[in-house]
């Protein structure tokens, strides 16, 4: 099924409505309980070069993702990701493949990030200088059905 951010963030029973612009690709609930993850599949061209994430699917059971730019291994909420199988946080995935889509996003399951996956990688701003990203593989829950994994991973 598709869902808007809106829509995910009252069935994870969010207390406050929070601006989407805010969320980005990912944000933590306030009492660290779950932290939805938004994935743009295909990049468009025009958008920043922060923004460019190298985030695909490796099979239908696995997921590499990035975190926002300007982060560290160090980061707080890298650190909560991390320590996800610790403390019961719930990571739901949604992708849409493009936002030729609209705002609605594909629920993909929930996953958990594979611990020695963890890396701290650079990618270029839009005046040519480093950032500093994270880099993970995240383990489906719940293999990928074959019919939505070939469409979202579809150059189409």
């Amino acid at each position: 099924k598709k869902y808007s951010r809106k829509d995910t963030l009252r069935i994870l029973n969010w207390e406050k409505e929070i601006p989407y612009l805010n969320i980005g690709g990912y944000k933590i609930s306030d009492d660290g309980t779950n932290c939805p993850i938004y994935v743009n599949y295909k990049k468009h061209e025009s958008i920043s070069s922060t923004t460019k994430y190298d985030d695909k699917f490796l099979n239908n059971s696995e997921f590499q993702w990035m975190s926002k730019s300007r982060r560290n291994l160090e980061s707080n909420d890298v650190i909560a990701i991390r320590n996800s199988l610790n403390t019961g946080m719930r990571m739901p995935l949604f992708i849409k493949k493009s936002n030729d889509e609209g705002n609605d996003f594909y629920y993909m399951g929930d996953v958990t990030p594979i611990d020695d996956s963890f890396q701290e990688k650079s990618m270029p701003t839009d005046q040519g200088k480093e950032v500093s990203v994270v880099q993970l593989v995240f383990k489906m829950k719940q293999q990928v059905e074959d019919s939505i994994y070939n469409y979202i991973t579809n150059d189409d």
